[in-house]
């Protein structure tokens, strides 16, 4: 059976795996849909997650759930999660074209996972989404699956800080793309945020003791450093029809 599947690459030539990377609502999944082809399947844990809340009667929108709808939440990430597994188990199994679609925020997982699909033939390609940290909380505030503002901060931080180490990881396979509105703020105001996008909010989830107040203090100011400086430093970006030219490459190799 190896050997037929081998000889089936050869003529067919190496199945390729097509990871999606960036923060909440940095156009991943407009960019999925514009170019990437139809026939590559999808695995987005947010999908199955979605349809789980749905169904659950929670609701959406986590930022405004209380202790035990959160906790409710948390559960069902957990089922959309080994339902995730399963079917990439399914499609690397029969060495179908993929496209992973998640935000990319730990590298070290996601370039474990880059490995074993190498391992078992497949060819692998990064593209990756830039919006500024302020169009992400714009977009994610108004969708209808919204993530707690100092989620969306944190994880914008954690995918950014990922884009050099994910740049050498892929070398010609890699595609960023600034996908900020002609009138973004590119700017990082923490004040603005906090006052904008946190304090409206009120209290979430339980109460927090004067240590956990600590400690959550000084990780939002670290967090706040590391976006300053990413702001600064931002990378050089493909355009479009650059980014759609380097895809296709990948796939007709």
């Amino acid at each position: 059976m190896i050997g037929l599947i081998s000889l089936l690459q050869e003529i067919q030539g190496k199945p390729k795996a097509i990871f999606m990377a960036g923060p909440a609502g940095s156009g991943k999944s407009f960019i999925l849909q514009k170019l990437v082809p139809s026939n590559f399947n999808v695995i987005n844990v947010d999908d199955t997650y979605e349809e789980l809340l749905k169904s659950s009667g929670i609701g959406m929108k986590l930022a405004q759930m209380s202790p035990d709808e959160l906790k409710k939440a948390g559960e069902l990430m957990g089922q959309a999660r080994k339902a995730t597994d399963s079917k990439y188990q399914d499609v690397t199994k029969n060495l179908k074209n993929l496209a992973i679609d998640s935000v990319g925020g730990s590298s070290k997982t996601l370039l474990k996972k880059k490995a074993d699909l190498e391992n078992l033939g497949y060819d692998t390609m990064m593209v990756m989404t830039y919006v500024s940290p302020i169009t992400s909380l714009e977009r994610n505030k108004n969708r209808d699956r919204s993530l707690l503002p100092s989620i969306v901060i944190r994880s914008w931080r954690d995918v950014n800080k990922n884009i050099d180490t994910y740049k050498q990881a892929f070398g010609d396979n890699f595609t960023i793309l600034d996908l900020n509105p002609e009138d973004a703020n590119k700017e990082f105001d923490p004040d603005f945020i906090y006052k904008t996008y946190i304090k409206p909010l009120g209290q979430v989830g339980k109460e927090k003791s004067p240590e956990e107040l600590a400690k959550s203090e000084k990780e939002y100011q670290q967090i706040n450093s590391d976006i300053k400086q990413l702001v600064l430093n931002q990378p050089k970006f493909d355009t479009l029809e650059q980014s759609k030219s380097k895809i296709t490459n990948f796939i007709n190799k």
